[in-house]
């Protein structure tokens, strides 16, 4: 089984694409889900926290797939124009 890429530290998520921002924070989101599944005695514990580890593993290939086949995604979105602050006082007004 190949090991996953680790996660990016913090600080360079603001620079990535949404769709991985998105997609690291679901793989967290599992991974804390597995984290509870062996402490909530529940049935098979180990077997459920597997499942959300794969789960997670899944996401960020998945998302890593869509960055690799549209181009698109990776780039950063433009930027909406956004009036000055001048010209929204003069709306207000």
């Amino acid at each position: 089984m190949a090991v996953p890429a680790p996660l990016p530290p913090s600080s360079q998520i603001e620079t990535l694409p949404a769709a991985l921002v998105r997609a690291v924070a679901d793989a967290n989101r599992l991974r804390a889900l597995a984290r509870v599944a062996l402490r909530d005695g529940a049935p098979m514990p180990e077997l459920r926290a597997f499942n959300a580890r794969a789960a997670a593993r899944r996401v960020l290939a998945h998302a890593r797939t869509l960055l690799a086949r549209e181009p698109a995604l990776a780039r950063e979105p433009e930027k909406a124009a956004r009036p000055e602050p001048a010209a929204l006082a003069d709306l207000a007004a």
